[in-house]
């Protein structure tokens, strides 16, 4: 018994050291599995880096589709000079703003705020794709999405809103309307 063992053992140890070798390569396998990381983060990052230019393509497109008429004009000089921005991020900044104001107030309220200013329905568009984007704007929340889209930081919506305020104030828009705007723009 104890020689059949013996014979057995020696016979799988012989079939062990006969058999081709498979090494385990711990380094090859971590090396694949790095690659394999890395290639999904790129096409992932390509991804959003393709559709973040998108977005910023469509938003360009549709604010150099906006001609920015009457008082309107004055609005946006004053805030890319006060602001240091672009007068497209002045335009669609303010128009921002302006088309929340437009899906929050009642209708004859912000008809009011129209009919004071020359020009301030020019910044909502004019019906092309700029319009279209706008019009879905309700919340604080879409209006730090447009500033994003147009490479400001959403925090500028602080300095916006009170430049806009003084602006419409300066207009003749009453006080009762700024009231609402002040509340619905958090100043």
């Amino acid at each position: 018994m104890k020689t059949l063992r013996l014979v057995l053992a020696g016979t799988s140890l012989a079939m062990v050291l006969a058999a081709p070798a498979q090494a385990f390569d711990l380094k090859g396998m971590t090396d694949s599995a790095n690659k394999a990381v890395n290639d999904a983060s790129e096409k992932a990052s390509s991804g959003i880096d393709e559709a973040s230019g998108a977005a910023n393509s469509a938003m360009d497109s549709a604010n150099q589709g906006l001609a920015v008429t009457g008082e309107a004009q004055t609005l946006v000089d004053s805030l890319t000079k006060d602001l240091g921005v672009t007068s497209q991020q002045a335009a669609g900044g303010a128009g921002a703003l302006l088309a929340m104001a437009q899906n929050n107030l009642p209708a004859d309220q912000f008809g009011g705020v129209l009919d004071k200013v020359p020009g301030l329905d020019s910044l909502l568009g004019g019906g092309g794709m700029a319009s279209s984007m706008l019009g879905n704007i309700s919340s604080l929340q879409g209006v730090g999405k447009a500033f994003s889209a147009l490479g400001l930081s959403p925090d500028m919506i602080s300095q916006f809103a009170p430049k806009i305020l003084e602006f419409l104030g300066g207009q003749g828009v009453g006080g009762q309307v700024l009231g609402s705007l002040k509340g619905l723009w958090g100043v």
